[in-house]
């Protein structure tokens, strides 16, 4: 299967010509009373002008039952009209809540996947009047390019034709800035789904050299910096964590850096460095102390952190903000073998602190902290990274919130409302000394296992690494798949964390 993470999409006033290609997606809400093409008052606006035959299809669709507007609902009806026959699709909004862009994301990804399951080559989307228009705007389209992300790579059976165009229908008015808005949108969107084709990818097909070439063809494309240490490099440096997580598999382990410096900035010596590191295990099997194999098939995505760290720099280097960034992904294979690390060795990090090794499942820590503290050899002022990194916080927040914990409050802060923005929210969680005793090591300066709360304890471990540097860990354990097909989107990666990164650069309100 071609590898399609985006249609071609544009703004306009009104519908296109009708096409037996087409479908019109509206917004429904369950009161029924205010439903795409209506304000709140019940006045109809310019929109509604013509779609007599439209109206009157959700209307009687409403009184009969046939549907009511309840979240994630779906009805395809055809809607005769004055200027030709029509194929609706009617996405239930739930209950009206004030602006609400993930509501329209998902209603932007449902609607993107219904159409080219119903064949379909175009889709309109029409944004509520209701709402101010550039956050609706902004949010379908999102949605409708995640929702154009398809991870049957490897299916021979036929398949559905790809969408080729999307059109955002709004009101001319509100189009002072709607362009840009979905320009933006595309350029994020479009990352995620890279992102996440990534985490989709069997492990067989993503060895960590395999994922830096990648990174590096990402790079080139679009004007980003890259550097890959190898095997010999690693060693070289005192990268313990990372070559002693590495060492059990026949793929060579790999630190991936990508860069994004503007060319004005690159003489401003004040100018602060960001640094986006990601947990790169391209395959766990837990290494010696190996998992059940129920689903171990699902650990092809543990590098689903290092895929967001290099897929926020992807959309970055498109929108172009004047900020300094680098993405570290320390990549490696967890694998069982006579060369494996072993539950109670020793690995030296790069910051110089040793580890006992009480748990070879435990390596995602292992590896992170060669990450962070290369992130601080760089210079970086601030660090943010992600990891699918522990059970435990799928435990305490499910799949809905990725587990937040900082040695910063301000910073810790600023990320929440980034996340909040993108439509992924955190919930923070503690990192305190009190906890210090599941880390602590008689042999060592530290272990990387010790015991439940295993997220707190993992935290304050990478915490030792980020020092004074204001850090910030994303614990995606929960947020990073979906476990069973969504209305919105497939069963697989979520690309998590991407969004989140670029809203956090992206912020206006520092520029």
């Amino acid at each position: 299967m071609s590898r399609t993470y985006t249609a071609k999409i544009e703004v306009a006033a009104e519908l296109p010509p009708p096409s037996p290609q087409e479908v019109v997606a509206l917004c429904v809400y369950q009161d029924g009373a205010n439903f795409c093409v209506y304000h709140e008052g019940g006045d109809s606006g310019r929109l509604s002008e013509g779609w007599g035959g439209i109206l009157r299809a959700v209307e009687v669709s409403l009184a009969e039952g046939d549907f009511d507007g309840k979240e994630d609902s779906i009805l395809l009806v055809h809607a005769p009209t004055e200027a030709g026959p029509r194929r609706l699709l009617l996405i239930g909004m739930g209950r009206i809540r004030d602006d609400d862009p993930e509501a329209f994301r998902r209603a932007g990804a449902t609607a993107a996947r219904q159409a080219r399951a119903a064949r379909a080559r175009r889709l309109s989307l029409v944004v509520p009047l209701c709402y101010s228009q550039d956050r609706p705007v902004r949010a379908l389209a999102e949605g409708a390019v995640l929702g154009c992300y398809d991870n049957g790579f490897y299916q021979n059976e036929e398949e559905s034709p790809a969408l080729e165009q999307v059109t955002v229908v709004a009101e001319e008015q509100d189009w002072y800035d709607a362009r840009a808005v979905v320009g933006r949108a595309r350029a994020v969107a479009e990352s995620v789904n890279w992102a996440r084709s990534l985490a989709d990818e069997p492990g067989a097909s993503l060895p960590p050299r395999e994922f830096a070439r990648r990174a590096a063809e990402m790079a080139a494309e679009f004007g980003l910096k890259v550097e890959s240490l190898g095997a010999d490099e690693i060693r070289a440096r005192g990268m313990g964590g990372l070559a002693g997580v590495g060492q059990g598999s026949e793929e060579e382990p790999a630190l991936i850096v990508v860069r994004y410096e503007p060319e004005d900035l690159l003489d401003d010596e004040d100018q602060d460095l960001w640094a986006f590191v990601g947990k790169g295990i391209t395959f766990d099997t837990g290494g010696i102390s190996i998992k059940h194999g129920l689903d171990m098939y699902e650990m092809k995505s543990d590098m689903a952190g290092g895929a967001a760290a290099l897929g926020a720099l992807r959309a970055v280097a498109q929108l172009r903000p004047r900020r300094r960034l680098a993405a570290v992904v320390p990549a490696a294979e967890n694998m069982p073998s006579g060369r494996s690390i072993k539950p109670g060795d020793i690995v030296r990090t790069f910051a110089g602190y040793t580890i006992e090794v009480v748990d070879t499942d435990a390596e995602g820590r292992l590896v992170l902290a060669d990450g962070i503290a290369y992130a601080r050899h760089l210079g970086a002022t601030r660090i943010v990274d992600l990891a699918t990194l522990t059970g435990s916080i799928v435990v305490a927040l499910g799949a809905h919130r990725t587990g937040l914990f900082s040695n910063d409050d301000a910073w810790a802060a600023e990320v929440t409302r980034a996340a909040e923005r993108a439509g992924e929210p955190v919930w923070r969680m503690p990192v305190s000394d009190d906890y210090k005793k599941r880390i602590e090591s008689p042999i060592a300066d530290f272990k990387n296992y010790g015991g439940k709360p295993d997220a707190v304890a993992a935290a304050l471990l990478l915490s030792k690494f980020a020092g004074e540097t204001p850090w910030a860990h994303l614990d995606i354990a929960g947020t990073s798949r979906h476990e069973d097909p969504q209305p919105h989107a497939p069963k697989g990666s979520t690309g998590v964390g991407v969004r989140t990164l670029v809203e956090l650069v992206c912020d206006d309100s520092r520029q």
